[in-house]
């Protein structure tokens, strides 16, 4: 009795396991405006009838797009929308649409930008606390994409962990809330190289990563595919926090993507996959519902 008493009080020690999220992407656009306002309550409840727990708005500035009080406003009333449907929210901060073409420039002046970057998404950050309240905030996510190219280098990488480290102490002055990022693979590391780029930069930065598993860009096969996602899936020392599954079909190239809604039944069955580890399970995204009516 003694014994299955002491067992019982070491249990009830442990550490919280973290619930893990069932959560889809959506990309703010402006062409979302033409959406009746009527019309957002019922989307948001048939994504929560659909499963999913929790709403990650991608960003909520992007280049000069929501950067207006009324468009904040327009925000701000969709999120409110998704809160009362039974949605979660992490809340996404300052997107640039030249991101990928800036990580190309060299070492010192990409730091410089980094820097101004955190900053610009720590003042988002404050916005958001004082206009929603800390406790409507389940998470922050940072939008930006680290891919396989890039970073692969160790000055790279080191300053990538720097930069992201800082962004997150920054975002959690305003509310002490998981920070997120996601990250791609296209082929161009080994998928053990790849695992520890993400290993080493969630380690470095206290950034929670998810992987997009790259099933909708299709630039690899399944099989490759799976490569990769195996050697994140390692439990005992995990690579990323969940994985991103793609629920679109691209059809069109990188520099102006273009991509179409699969069928009903291929998106549902899409929906039932669930990230190994107790990871998170993340859709992309909201926009390629067929049962949500959003313009693509």
């Amino acid at each position: 009795m003694r014994a299955a008493r002491l067992a019982l009080l070491a249990f009830l020690s442990l550490p919280a396991v973290a619930q893990a999220m069932t959560a889809i992407f959506y990309q703010p656009q402006t062409r979302d405006h033409d959406v009746p306002d009527d019309n957002w309550p019922a989307i948001f409840k048939s994504v929560h009838d659909a499963g999913i727990d929790t709403l990650v708005v991608q960003w909520t500035q992007n280049g000069d797009a929501f950067s207006t009080p009324q468009e904040k406003d327009w925000l701000a009333a969709r999120m409110a929308n998704a809160r009362a449907a039974g949605l979660k929210l992490v809340v996404g901060l300052n997107g640039d649409p030249d991101f990928f073409i800036r990580q190309q420039q060299p070492a010192r002046i990409l730091d410089t930008w980094l820097r101004s970057h955190a900053y610009a998404d720590a003042t988002l950050a404050q916005y958001w606390v004082k206009r929603l309240g800390a406790e409507a905030i389940s998470g922050w996510y940072v939008p930006l994409e680290i891919d396989d190219v890039r970073w692969r280098d160790t000055e790279a990488r080191t300053s990538l962990g720097q930069w992201l480290g800082q962004s997150s102490r920054l975002i959690r002055h305003a509310a002490d809330k998981p920070v997120y990022a996601s990250s791609f693979f296209a082929g161009h590391m080994a998928p053990d190289q790849f695992a520890d780029l993400m290993r080493q930069t969630a380690q470095q930065s206290d950034v929670k990563l998810w992987v997009q598993d790259g099933a909708g860009t299709g630039k690899l096969n399944a099989a490759e595919r799976g490569v990769y996602l195996h050697a994140l899936a390692d439990c005992s020392k995990p690579a990323a926090q969940g994985v991103i599954y793609e629920i679109f079909r691209q059809v069109g190239a990188d520099d102006a993507f273009q991509a179409e809604r699969r069928s009903t039944d291929e998106v549902r069955k899409l929906l039932q996959q669930r990230t190994p580890c107790q990871g998170d399970s993340v859709f992309f995204s909201l926009r390629y519902l067929p049962f949500v009516n959003l313009p693509h």
